[in-house]
């Protein structure tokens, strides 16, 4: 089986990642599978767009939750409409989620409502979903327990007891990069290896302060395999496997 890197949360169609994109993408050509994650309609279709030049850069569509707390409700809905039209041109459903860093409580309901929409229609057209959350993992919960949907929760944020719920609810867990710089060992040591996803959040999310970039997937699964003191091709092989049965089984 030929066992690829799983990016399965990153920004390569972000501005900040041009200069150098074409660079590092053909270095990891044959060897990765990245998630291409939207955060608006203007984001999704770039992103739509790369993947046709770059066939290892699965385009997903999403409103991020920062976008919609500072949107009008008309904007949003049309941010919302644009999924509703266009979900069946992407490969899953990512960013979306609740972000309640620095919001009030309207801002916190707008970004809701138009999660459980997008839930909705993702669980209409069987898509997975990969979700962000801050200060919000509860009422991710919540949201996710209405519906019958596969998801991942991007750069998990949780505590241990927040780590048991999302396996009592079939939640998969993604690590990223920013856990070799927070230091979040707990977590890492006690995920459930069929749950364990890996991701860089690139640009976003660095390791050591510099520009992120799918390149340090490999630094992660050896910052992984270190904490579960397991081997570091048995950690790839593993995400690369719940990858294959959560997009394809």
């Amino acid at each position: 089986m030929d066992v690829k890197f799983i990016d399965a949360h990153a920004h390569i169609s972000d501005n900040s990642l041009l200069s150098t994109r074409e660079e590092f993408l053909e270095k990891i050509s044959d060897s990765y599978i990245i998630l291409n994650s939207g955060e608006n309609k203007e984001d999704s279709k770039r992103i739509l767009n790369d993947s046709k030049n770059y066939k290892f850069l699965l385009p997903c569509i999403g409103l991020h939750p920062n976008k919609i707390a500072y949107m009008s409700y008309d904007k949003a809905q049309e941010e919302f409409n644009y999924i509703l039209e266009n979900i069946d041109q992407f490969f899953a459903v990512s960013e979306i989620g609740l972000d309640y860093k620095g919001k009030d409580i309207y801002q916190n309901e707008q970004e809701k409502e138009f999660l459980y929409k997008i839930l909705e229609l993702s669980e209409e057209k069987n898509k997975v979903c990969i979700i962000h959350s801050r200060k919000a993992i509860d009422d991710i919960f919540d949201a996710v327990s209405s519906f019958k949907l596969k998801v991942i929760l991007h750069n998990f944020e949780g505590n241990l007891r927040h780590l048991n719920k999302a396996d009592e609810l079939g939640i998969n867990i993604s690590i990223s990069t920013g856990f070799m710089k927070f230091k979040k060992d707990n977590i890492i040591k006690n995920v459930n290896l069929s749950r364990l996803f890996t991701e860089t959040d690139s640009p976003e999310l660095s390791p050591d302060n510099k520009l992120n970039t799918p390149l340090n997937i490999q630094k992660l699964l050896n910052y992984i395999s270190s904490i579960k003191k397991m081997g570091v091709e048995d950690i790839k092989s593993a995400v690369y496997k719940n990858f294959m049965e959560l997009f394809y089984d």
